[in-house]
């Protein structure tokens, strides 16, 4: 885009949008379809283009002409191929294609219910990013952390109610404090 040389405002075609101001000469207003001036006009008939020429001689056909045969052998282990027009087949699909889900395996991991952000420790509900500082929440399944661990190993937070290894201190959700598991 080139400024308008009135108001400086941003021009996109041959006028300027805001002051009207002319910028260049639009090709729709320059008349291309008619002789310029200096030039001959051609010798050739208009009507229709029906020209005659003829290939010069000792040219080589080019690849958008037809190919004429070349007689001869064929070259050694390559067949002789020709165009076949195969059957119109219609579009549809395949019908044994299965579009369906696959069955699930195993127990599905439970969704928790809460997200603590790791950077400001606000606890909330729902949502990928964190209402306070806007930094991604960890979503992870705490019963998927817990099973891996051992019961008998956990410990639980008196203020989310998360359990968390014993290993750890404070709780991996919120931040709070573990008490040991009894």
């Amino acid at each position: 885009m080139r400024p308008c040389p009135v108001c400086e405002a941003p021009v996109t075609g041959w006028a300027c949008e805001v002051c009207g101001k002319q910028v260049g000469p639009s090709p729709a207003a320059a008349d291309l379809t008619s002789a310029v001036e200096g030039l001959e006009r051609t010798q050739l008939p208009m009507d229709g283009l029906a020209l005659s020429i003829e290939p010069a001689p000792g040219l080589e056909p080019t690849g958008t002409g037809p190919v004429p045969e070349i007689p001869g052998e064929p070259l050694l282990g390559w067949e002789a191929t020709h165009a076949v027009v195969g059957p119109d087949v219609g579009a549809g699909g395949l019908e044994d294609m299965d579009v369906g889900r696959a069955a699930p395996e195993g127990v599905p991991v439970p969704v928790p219910t809460v997200a603590t952000c790791r950077y400001c420790r606000n606890v909330q509900a729902s949502g990928l990013f964190c209402d306070r500082c806007g930094m991604r929440l960890p979503w992870m399944a705490p019963a998927a952390s817990a099973a891996a661990v051992g019961s008998d190993e956990l410990r639980h937070c008196k203020r989310c109610g998360e359990r968390s290894p014993a290993s750890m201190e404070r709780c991996g959700a919120c931040g709070g404090l573990l008490a040991t598991e009894r």
